[in-house]
């Protein structure tokens, strides 16, 4: 019988989100998260009636521990024999600062999903697991990546040093060998060339001595430059990472268009890890807008639905909620919008129903911070974020409002999917929200939403104004006032981080605006590449030259060259070119509208939950294959059944 680790449901994805968010170092500094960290329960009774002819159990205890079968205690190391009838199992486990689980081999009570568990506290219910934890010797503290060994593509000697290339940036452990004991060798790791050589000022860096081999531990970098006596040393990095399969697939007749779609996959797989990381070189944390448009990218690339399970359980924590997600007003809008969304992908109610609770308690914390007028406004201590750019933070903030009407709409469907009794209430919630928002934000002079209403300035940006776009609330005259007035709207602030520029492809893709979509690729992503990018950026500033392009938080190298935000374009080409989309849950029904805008062919796949839609469009001919039930095709105004493994050829709006 199949025995798999079992522990307390989402203590797993807890204890893994809790160390990445310890890992931290900037400057030669520790500096872990600043805000409230989640650990697993120090202690865990699992449990199990068994009725049987007899068995046996041994078990392996990730901690210290004792069995107990009908009050009667055993030692967990030694076999135990179980004699026929009725029992209850139960075993304690206790790991302060690490993961309690089990695993238990057994011919009549293996550990598997059978299993309840409890912290002491509360009703017994189901234990967390998952297939891969099916051996003894998997513990689940040590979290499944997969190595690669790499070495240097290229090696210069510079300024008594010798700078290392990988050719391509990558996270790991760096290996040195055939050092010379007796001296001093700096590491400084970079990005860039630039980085690794400024040694005064490279983010990262190690000094060792004293040996003659050192593995040193996990950095992301492009270039190593060694300083010191370093000419015959060996150098190699044991490339770690999430072993994931691209499932979703796209080119175009456009080169550039396809660097761009390929340096945005490599800049995903890179921060996809334990959840969702913004960035391999500095932070290395989980936030949950950057979660938000991972989460859109994963699901028409790898589809991997575990690493959205994890950043969202990682992201929400355990009662009480006494702060926002990462303490960002926005990101918690978007963990419960990132939520419903999930759950239209996968189509998992058993997931949706066990982290509902925590969903509802984050509304509640959210809802604490309404004003007088209704608004959601900033505590001392909440930080509104929205994005890097020069907009009105005054008081209650539009772009914030516009999350909470999403996060309303999310809400009450996903009460509706578990039959919650809230759905209604959280209609009229969204209602009333939206009808407040138009008579204190809309600005029919200035043709969008304001970002602030206290402060009297009356400033539009684009941020409010997309969402409203993105989430269909503006109605009509407002959608088409937004398009003239602020998208296309040159004097309106810029935005320069693809986290937002994501947004706006978005607004643009979903409002037919191909043309100015593909001009803001071209010359933003588009940007970057022509500067040698062969990741996305944090920020990216068309004017600046040089290194100034790396700098950020008033540091030369601070900025990240491998930001998961900036793989947008991955999303756009799935969900607007190649135009597949969910229409209930779990793919049980979707849509494929295809669109070739300014391109002239455009061919790739989409996961679909289990499945894959498969385009191939050009000026002349649409063929699409599904490989799953549920799909209509929408070309030129007519609608076509898509049929499992049943292609369909168009030309000219004729089947053939």
């Amino acid at each position: 019988m199949k025995s798999y680790w079992i522990w307390h449901y989402g203590e797993y994805e807890i204890f893994h989100t809790m160390n990445v968010h310890l890992r931290r170092e900037t400057r030669g500094y520790h500096i872990p998260a600043y805000w409230k960290l989640c650990t697993p329960y120090a202690s865990v009774k699992f449990r199990k009636q068994v009725n049987s002819e007899g068995g046996y159990l041994l078990c392996c205890i990730n901690g210290s521990g004792c069995v107990s079968i009908d009050g009667n205690l055993y030692d967990p190391g030694k076999r135990i024999e179980i004699a026929p009838g009725l029992h209850t199992v139960d075993i304690c486990v206790s790991n302060f600062g690490g993961l309690p689980a089990v695993f238990i081999e057994s011919d009549i009570c293996p550990s598997d999903a059978t299993w309840s568990c409890n912290h002491y506290a509360g009703d017994f219910s189901p234990v967390g697991y998952h297939p891969f934890f099916d051996d003894v010797a998997k513990n689940p503290e040590v979290f499944p990546f997969e190595y690669e060994r790499r070495t240097p593509i290229n090696k210069e000697l510079l300024k008594g040093g010798v700078l290392y290339d990988f050719g391509t940036e990558l996270f790991g452990f760096l290996n040195i060998e055939n050092a010379n004991d007796g001296e001093t060798i700096g590491v400084f790791y970079g990005e860039s060339r630039e980085e690794a050589l400024d040694t005064a000022y490279s983010y990262l860096s190690d000094s060792v001595w004293g040996q003659k081999s050192y593995r040193l531990r996990q950095r992301a970098f492009r270039y190593v430059y060694l300083e010191g006596n370093a000419c015959d040393v060996a150098l190699s990095a044991d490339f770690e990472y999430l072993p994931v399969e691209a499932k979703g697939t796209f080119t175009c007749e456009n080169a550039l268009f396809n660097k761009i779609y390929n340096a945005a996959v490599r800049t995903f797989h890179l921060n996809c890890r334990e959840g969702f990381f913004d960035g391999i070189k500095r932070d290395r944390w989980i936030w949950s807008g950057d979660a938000y448009q991972s989460a859109r990218i994963n699901r028409y690339l790898f589809a991997d639905k575990d690493i959205e399970q994890r950043t969202l359980i990682g992201l929400i924590g355990k009662k009480p909620i006494e702060q926002f997600i990462n303490t960002i007003m926005d990101y918690s809008l978007l963990w419960i919008i990132m939520l419903n969304e999930h759950y239209m992908t996968y189509g998992d109610k058993e997931f949706l129903s066990r982290i509902f609770p925590m969903a509802s308690e984050l509304l509640r914390f959210v809802e604490t911070r309404l004003n007088r007028d209704g608004f959601i406004e900033g505590f001392k201590g909440d930080w509104i974020f929205v994005d890097w750019s020069n907009m009105d933070k005054c008081g209650a903030v539009c772009a914030e409002q516009m999350l909470l009407i999403e996060a309303y709409r999310a809400m009450s469907c996903i009460s509706i999917a578990i039959g919650d009794g809230d759905c209604d209430e959280l209609a009229k919630k969204e209602k009333e929200l939206v009808d407040r928002v138009n008579k204190y934000y809309w600005n029919e002079e200035k043709g969008g939403f304001i970002d602030s209403y206290q402060s009297g300035k009356n400033n539009v940006t684009r941020h409010a104004n997309i969402f409203a776009v993105l989430y269909g609330i503006a109605n009509e005259h407002q959608t088409a006032s937004i398009l003239e007035n602020v998208l296309k709207n040159d004097s309106i602030t810029k935005i320069t981080t693809p986290y937002f520029e994501g947004y706006e492809l978005d607004a643009l893709a979903k409002l037919g605006e191909f043309a100015a979509l593909e001009e803001m690729l071209k010359n933003y992503w588009g940007g970057m590449i022509e500067l040698g990018a062969e990741t996305i950026w944090e920020e990216y500033h068309p004017e600046m030259v040089g290194i100034e392009h790396y700098a950020m938080y008033g540091r030369k190298y601070e900025k990240s060259l491998c930001n998961a935000w900036g793989a947008g374009p991955v999303y756009i080409f799935g969900r607007y070119y190649l135009g597949v989309y969910a229409t209930k849950p779990g793919y049980e029904a979707f849509e494929v509208a295809p669109q070739l805008g300014g391109l002239s062919e455009i061919n790739g796949t989409v996961p679909i939950n289990g499945g894959l839609v498969k385009v191939s469009l050009n000026s002349k001919t649409l063929s699409v294959i599904a490989t799953k039930s549920g799909g209509t095709l929408i070309w030129k105004g007519k609608r076509y059944s898509l049929m499992p493994d049943q292609p369909i050829m168009l030309v000219n709006n004729d089947k053939t």
